[in-house]
């Protein structure tokens, strides 16, 4: 059985969740003896490079450093695709939801040779609804970033052919996520529709868990943020509640990782004199850096309104960390059903400073983490790259 799966990143050229998440499954794919072929962009020219002992061989294409990443790669790389493709005769063929460029020109190839489809959609349309939160707060980023994701959804449903059309089954990262799309996408319906949940390489994370903390007080508590740094993953909600929350105790800080529009903003709140060293920012750093603060850190802050399934929230959940995340569907599904910490309206700035510190507490921090710690095993089996991995291949031998 040889599966292909087509990507805007993979690893080395990757910067999100679904980077991570295929380089975690063909990981695992390969070691489980299936031929695995990957076809991903690529920011430098076109090689082949084979992994994982030469069981995986990697495609990458060379792409413009333009947004967004996945339309452009498929502008300059549909051709070449489908030549690879008839080279390699895979049994299936593994994309990202809104492929339709690709399937416009592979649509021949799927119909006369017999290959399989599998769809997979790592979000839901409802980051959309961040174009009528953009007006109300006059976030001119936000919205001119929402307004070009829209205008190049259209260009490519103009220039390709309906996805659905030509997938045999759907596959979403999270359950929200697919009630959300099947809710949204009649067409979507009629598919069989699936939930597999992201993997990560267990054994990799807890051996992250030998740091200590970053200090021995038990009154010092250092909370975490990693993201790209945009209103809607609640930046300026956890800058405003931090500084409500640090007037009532001096001994909490905060570490901020990650890059965006929303830089000059944390910079300008750090460098204010009644903040002396009460945050700090490290900028875009690599992942393992970032995992090994997490580790020696105490609380995760996730105050985002949008997200399908959170890697650094599993991630945190894995080293033992609690997670306090916004009350939205995603944290309902990931934080609040698996108890791995506190879910609350971030907009309700005085609440959330309010949660800030009372999890700040030693006695509630170690109740807190005690649960996380009797929920260790269901974690790790639910959210390792192993199980990830046998579901794949249970779908994969089921279509084929």
């Amino acid at each position: 059985m040889k599966i292909a799966i087509i990507t805007p990143e993979y690893p080395p050229y990757i910067s999100g969740g679904i980077g991570s998440y295929n380089y975690e499954l063909v990981k695992k794919l390969a070691e489980k003896g299936i031929e695995v072929i990957v076809i991903a962009s690529s920011q430098n020219e076109d090689s082949v490079r084979y992994c994982f002992d030469n069981r995986c061989k990697c495609y990458y294409l060379r792409t413009p450093p333009l947004r967004p990443t996945y339309f452009y790669f498929q502008m300059y790389n549909s051709e070449r695709v489908r030549r690879i493709v008839e080279k390699e005769r895979p049994d299936i063929i593994q994309l990202n939801a809104g492929s339709d460029i690709f399937i416009k020109t592979l649509k021949s190839l799927l119909k006369h040779v017999g290959i399989k489809v599998v769809i997979v959609f790592h979000g839901s349309p409802s980051p959309y609804n961040r174009h009528w939160d953009s007006l109300k707060h006059l976030d001119v980023v936000n919205l001119a970033w929402t307004t070009a994701q829209s205008a190049y959804a259209k260009m490519e449903n103009a220039l390709g052919e309906d996805t659905l059309s030509y997938a045999d089954v759907a596959v979403h990262v999270a359950k929200h996520v697919m009630y959300y799309n099947t809710l949204c996408n009649e067409s979507l319906r009629s598919l069989r529709n699936i939930v597999i949940y992201p993997g990560i390489d267990v054994h990799e994370y807890t051996k992250q868990t030998k740091h200590t903390s970053i200090s021995s007080d038990t009154r010092y508590r250092f909370f975490i943020f990693g993201a790209r740094l945009m209103r809607y993953k609640g930046v300026t909600e956890l800058m405003k509640a931090f500084m409500i929350a640090r007037k009532g105790n001096p001994y909490l800080y905060l570490q901020i990782f990650g890059n965006g529009p929303l830089r000059s903003y944390v910079l300008k709140v750090m460098h204010r004199s009644d903040n002396p060293s009460g945050i700090f920012y490290y900028g875009k750093v690599p992942r393992e850096f970032f995992l090994r603060k997490l580790a020696v850190g105490d609380i995760l802050v996730h105050p985002s309104f949008y997200e399908a399934s959170p890697m650094v929230v599993i991630e945190a959940a894995l080293l033992g960390k609690p997670v306090i995340a916004h009350k939205a569907p995603w944290s309902e599904e990931f934080v609040k059903s698996f108890n791995l910490g506190i879910t609350v309206d971030v907009l309700n700035l005085e609440k959330f400073a309010e949660t800030l510190s009372d999890l700040a507490d030693e006695k509630n921090y170690k109740r807190v983490v005690e649960r996380i710690q009797c929920q260790k095993n269901k974690l790790s089996a639910t959210f390792s790259s192993e199980r990830m991995a046998k579901d794949y291949i249970e779908l994969y031998k089921k279509l084929v």
